[in-house]
């Protein structure tokens, strides 16, 4: 072997290690190689690496278009040797039976039998990902996490999007579904982390309770079944196809995964932590404080309005940010934030896009415009009685909103913050704009209260309200920005 070639190959094994552990850190081999599988056995990254270290030795410079960037040619030919089968599922009795603990190796025993109790869907799912996809591994995340290691745990959840991003074909078992009719009715579109498990790989195959396909394609991403799962979602077809994980459309992602539920609160935001591209810690037992991490994490990345485009119940840890994912809801007008871009990249800024969380609260400005409490009502309602308040403004027609937990002396003094008000690039007077004649939906704005009494900046306070609060200006407005802390 010549010196190139020497330098050649260990170039691709260093590619290889590299990748290895872009891999999950357990995965299932199936055997025998080829017949229906006897045993499964949990392996680690050192048996992979073994594995495929004479298969990827394979690979030659020969291999590599002229065109390719030489590192991507090497990764992309060992991605296409190191091939692995993922599972969907949701967890239901019984899947604990094939646990890691009950996997790993135990002496000489180092392999399930599919015989045992409890491992019927794990068999199943090995079974399909041999024949229909000629898989040797699988991974799961019924016995692939060791969830008594925090550290391995913490890897896993970082790291999910990724996984499902590399397997070869994303297995999906959906135990409520006999045909394509029962699909509206599915549990698995309402659970948390299965979001991810749609988004993220780039070949999927769906399976009924009887694990019969629904379809006659290999890969469902390709197929028309995702203009039904496209409905179910409202997450539209292009991003089921090819999804791309970023710190972008806060709002819309928030509404795929607001009627999405976990077992334990904190999966709320570790789900969507792949989904928004950002890295959180792991620590279970934070409770609802993972999610607030969550918005803070996206927050430091993301600068458009809509993000505060929320109602309902606040954080615990800032009242402007939202308490989870349930509290945004789909834009009334579709088009509204897309019409806006194009403005803004034209002539304006819309909104404080230097918007920050600071050690007093969210420091944002808005178009602050006072105003009056005209009536108000008590309404009875499923979590309690809520406060029914219209206010009124000169330059405004009036706004109804229901108040959520709600008491301030008859004299309080009201104000709307809004946030998407309109600047000019130009513009240097720092004057914020509402205008009638070139926006056809409504702004959107916070409720704020003030208090007197406290800090000076921190006397206005956002209120929480059932509906996202948006006014209409009656004529042209401009007025200096208020700068909050909130």
């Amino acid at each position: 072997m010549s010196s190139n070639q020497t330098e050649f190959q260990g170039f691709v094994l260093r590619i290889l290690d590299e990748y290895i552990y872009e891999m999950p850190s357990h995965l299932l081999r199936m055997h025998p190689d080829k017949g229906p599988i006897k045993t499964i056995e949990l392996v680690d990254r050192f048996y992979l690496r073994s594995y495929y270290e004479g298969t990827v030795k394979e690979i030659k410079e020969d291999d590599i278009a002229r065109d390719e960037d030489r590192e991507d040619a090497i990764l992309r030919l060992i991605k296409e040797k190191l091939q692995y089968a993922i599972l969907s599922h949701r967890w239901v009795d019984g899947d604990t039976e094939t646990s890691f603990q009950y996997m790993k190796p135990k002496g000489e025993d180092r392999s399930l039998d599919h015989r045992a109790v409890g491992s019927g869907k794990l068999y199943a799912f090995c079974q399909k990902a041999r024949q229909d996809f000629n898989c040797l591994f699988a991974w799961c995340d019924m016995c692939c996490i060791d969830k008594s290691n925090s550290s391995e745990l913490d890897e896993a959840v970082r790291s999910m999007f990724r996984w499902y991003r590399n397997s070869h074909i994303c297995i999906t078992y959906l135990s409520d579904t006999d045909n394509m009719g029962d699909l509206a009715k599915e549990e698995w579109f309402k659970r948390g982390w299965t979001l991810l498990e749609l988004l993220a790989p780039l070949r999927m195959k769906f399976y009924g309770k009887s694990w019969a396909p629904l379809s006659e394609s290999k890969n469902d991403k390709d197929n028309s079944i995702l203009q039904e799962i496209s409905r179910i979602t409202r997450i539209p077809e292009e991003d089921l196809r090819s999804f791309q994980p970023e710190t972008n459309r806060v709002r819309e992602k928030m509404v795929w995964a607001s009627n999405r539920r976990t077992t334990r609160v904190e999966d709320i935001a570790y789900s969507l932590s792949g989904v928004f591209d950002v890295s959180l810690v792991v620590a279970y037992g934070e409770g609802k404080r993972a999610f607030y991490r969550l918005m803070e994490a996206i927050l430091q990345r993301y600068d458009k309005w809509e993000v505060f485009c929320w109602k309902g119940c606040c954080s615990s840890y800032n009242a402007a940010l939202p308490a989870d994912p349930s509290c945004y809801a789909p834009p009334h007008n579709t088009g509204e934030v897309g019409d806006e871009e194009q403005m803004n990249n034209e002539q304006y800024i819309i909104g404080d896009r230097l918007f920050s969380l600071t050690n007093h609260g969210l420091k944002i400005k808005v178009l602050l415009l006072r105003v009056e409490k005209a009536q108000e009502t008590v309404v009875e309602g499923t979590h309690g009685s809520r406060r029914r308040v219209t206010f009124s403004q000169g330059g405004l027609k009036d706004v109804e909103l229901t108040c959520i937990r709600s008491k301030h002396e008859p004299q309080a003094k009201w104000a709307f913050g809004i946030i998407d008000f309109w600047q000019r690039y130009d513009a240097g007077d720092g004057k914020g704009v509402l205008d009638t004649c070139k926006k056809s939906s409504p702004y959107t704005a916070f409720l704020l209260s003030y208090h007197e009494h406290a800090s000076p900046d921190v006397r206005w306070r956002k209120e929480m309200t059932e509906d996202i609060v948006h006014v209409w200006p009656k004529d042209h407005l401009a007025r200096p920005l208020t700068l909050l802390y909130l």
